[in-house]
């Protein structure tokens, strides 16, 4: 899938803005800064090796923190939808972690005034605003300390909380009818919330959680990859997990291996165990049951997957593992555990990457291992798929959308319209496309580049009909992005900016010249690594979030969207609790529905392609660049938008941040 280097920023149109070629703010720093990070709640964090500073949008510094210095960036955990931020500091035997507050700068609790020399584990409870420690203290002995991240304080401690010493944490923790629920490899606990005794106990055994093979998802690049454990991610890896239904007098538990139903007033297990041949991959509440989607690989593929080492026999071994799929689909009775059926019936190829609820059809989205991507239509009252095999699709899913016709999909290779009661393509022929991109204005047209052209699709119908015939976009770029403002079709590229009224007239078209290669190309690498997961991360929550509420994908990424829902009820939670830091939040969440008025592209600005390279900002409503920011010839650039702040922000030296406001 190629590459997008176009940002687009969340703003209202009618903000007054004027032309710079310089920076609004810089800011020196005693000593070099190691790494810089926007958080949800606009206070940029900015780690040196001797603080963690606080630095506002206007450049001022909020707050510092001399007792925070050189931590890794790794070792960081950003609570999302939180103000709060945990820093670990491990070494070897000893780790310590730090829970700030990023709007005030105030460091809410150290684990060591918690009386831990060791934290093994960590783990938040939204609900209450607190969180669960776990580790050995200042005396070698286990503790478990529940905190409270309003005031700081302890709630209460226990020693001997676990039958055995030698049980590890192995779930989140979840607040279930006053107390809190945890599972170790050995058993599930109930705690009293106030107390921390244990209420009761259950004997299970789970398995401990594992670090996952790095995937690349095909299905919009959504899919998510597991690389190296810093100290952080350690102490949160969980291979288990509560949750309720709408019967609040009992809960679920789930582990790699098994589902199960308890009373949590008892303990009492209400079900005879349901036994997973994989993994829980997602797990769908519908009025006919429980809909259950297991993962394409059990640990111990994934195991075999990473220990083959090298040469033809590592090869072999890693193909034998890879190729075992034991994705499944299973549809359970909540009340009893028994299955209404299984996926017998239902042949998936991969892990399900994608998913969209119909009425009684299910219609997944799903990729093998080495990059092969399907989708099926599953009826849920029978229990069986309506295709007869999963249906082989080109390109990367882009688009699921239900439409008169059928469903309508759409990839970076290929357009079709599958009827829902046959699984068959309603247009024979299909619609093979290069570099494939589209937008769907209402439930009724939507439009496609592809082939050099724009389309104009009518859902009712299913016609396709050329709309517009070349873009004419200088340097004969490919388009990047579409939507619509202001009824409007924008469509823009790298370097090129167009928008078309609704019978294809050109209102504008703006080029701007590209930053010479090398320094583009160090420009654009400037945007690698984590810098670029976390805008590309914010931009498709946010078109996820738009996505939803439209109903076009329902979920093209349901991982994805649990975190958006998490995130805006986290906000709306802290919001009441009259926390400031979430009524920063907050209002940069309601800050998201004035999107959508300007465009952000790398340009050159004049002859000395070098040192004349910067970013512009293009007003979308007329096509004039209305600010510029000067970044010049760096050596190593790095710079981060936010768009809710309107602030760029540059590194543009060992020590210096500068910022670009627009």
């Amino acid at each position: 899938m190629k590459k997008t280097f176009l940002f687009f920023i969340s703003l209202a149109a009618g903000l007054s803005l004027f032309a710079q070629k310089n920076a609004d703010w810089t800011k020196e720093f005693p000593s070099k800064i190691n790494w810089y990070r926007i958080t949800d709640a606009g206070t940029v964090m900015v780690a040196t090796k001797d603080a963690l500073y606080g630095i506002s949008p206007n450049g001022e510094e909020a707050w510092k923190a001399d007792d925070i210095e050189n931590i890794k960036e790794e070792n960081l955990d950003v609570h999302d939808g939180t103000p709060y931020v945990t820093l670990v500091k491990a070494k070897l035997i000893k780790s310590n972690n730090k829970v700030v507050d990023v709007v005030s700068g105030k460091t809410i609790l150290n684990t060591e005034d918690l009386g831990f020399h060791n934290v093994l584990k960590r783990l938040y409870l939204p609900q209450s605003n607190q969180m669960l420690f776990y580790g050995g203290n200042k005396n070698g002995k286990l503790i478990l300390v529940l905190a409270d991240l309003g005031t700081g304080s302890k709630v209460w401690e226990q020693e001997k909380v676990f039958e055995k010493k030698s049980e590890q944490l192995v779930s989140k923790a979840r607040e279930v009818n006053g107390g809190i629920l945890i599972a170790t490899d050995k058993n599930i606990y109930n705690l009293n919330k106030t107390t921390g005794e244990v209420l009761y106990s259950i004997d299970m055994k789970s398995d401990l959680p594992v670090q996952k093979q790095v995937k690349k998802s095909g299905f919009g690049g959504f899919g998510k990859a597991f690389g190296g454990s810093g100290a952080s991610e350690m102490q949160t890896m969980t291979s288990a997990d509560f949750f309720q239904g709408a019967d609040k007098s009992k809960f679920y538990f789930w582990n790699q291996d098994y589902i199960t139903q308890f009373d949590a007033a008892t303990g009492n297990e209400t079900w005879t165990r349901f036994k997973l041949p994989s993994p829980i991959a997602y797990i769908l509440q519908d009025s006919r049951g429980m809909i259950i989607a297991t993962a394409e690989k059990r640990q111990e593929d994934i195991a075999k997957a990473n220990s083959g080492g090298g040469g033809l026999i590592g090869k072999i071994k890693k193909s034998n593992a890879a190729g075992k799929n034991r994705a499944t689909l299973i549809l359970l009775d909540p009340a009893t555990g028994n299955t209404k059926w299984n996926s017998e019936d239902v042949d998936l190829k991969g892990d399900i990457l994608a998913y969209k609820l119909a009425g009684n059809k299910l219609i997944l989205g799903t990729e093998l291992d080495k990059g092969d991507n399907f989708i099926s239509i599953v009826d849920l009252d029978a229990g069986k798929s309506i295709t007869k095999k999963p249906i082989s699709i080109k390109g990367d899913v882009t688009d699921l959308q239900l439409v008169p016709q059928g469903l309508y999909f759409r990839t970076t290779e290929q357009i079709n319209i599958l009827d829902m009661e046959t699984g068959d393509k309603t247009w024979k022929k299909g619609f093979k496309v290069k570099n494939c991109l589209g937008y769907n204005v209402d439930e009724n047209t939507g439009y496609v580049y592809g082939n050099g052209k724009v389309y104009k699709v009518d859902f009712k119908t299913g016609d396709m009909d050329e709309w517009l015939q070349s873009l004419n976009f200088n340097r004969d770029e490919e388009p990047n992005t579409m939507g619509i403002y202001d009824n409007k079709i924008f469509i823009s590229s790298d370097q090129n900016a167009s928008l078309y009224d609704s019978d294809a007239k050109l209102v504008y078209h703006t080029y701007v010249p590209a930053p010479g290669r090398t320094m583009g190309g160090k420009l654009l690498s400037g945007l690698g690594g984590a810098t670029s997961m976390m805008i590309g991360a914010a931009g498709a929550a946010q078109r996820a979030h738009l996505s939803y509420a439209k109903g076009y994908y329902g979920s093209t990424d349901p991982g994805l969207d649990a975190n958006i829902k998490a995130s805006n009820n986290l906000a709306a939670a802290g919001f009441s609790s009259g926390i400031a830091g979430f009524k920063s939040i907050s209002r940069r969440f309601n800050a998201t529905a004035q999107a959508n008025g300007f465009v952000a592209m790398l340009t050159a600005f004049g002859s000395n392609q070098g040192k004349d390279a910067g970013i512009t900002i293009v007003n979308k409503e007329n096509g004039k660049r209305i600010a510029d920011m000067l970044l010049g010839d760096k050596k190593d650039p790095d710079y981060k938008m936010d768009e809710l702040g309107r602030v760029i922000y540059y590194r543009s030296g060992g020590n210096t941040l500068e910022g670009f406001k627009f």
